[in-house]
């Protein structure tokens, strides 16, 4: 079975690659890192809480 892509998945994927190879260039530093980890749990017990 042949895989086929439509434009919209070729252009998401490209999306994907080129904001993979920023991301390669320029890694966040450790304390960035674990700032952004704080705020997403910060956010997931908030969205879960409110179940």
């Amino acid at each position: 079975m042949e895989i086929i892509l439509n434009d919209y998945h070729k252009k998401v994927n490209a999306e994907k690659l080129a904001s993979m190879a920023y991301w390669m260039k320029h890694p966040l530093s450790r304390n960035e890192s674990l700032r952004r980890l704080k705020l997403l749990r910060e956010q997931r017990l908030a969205s879960q809480s409110n179940w």
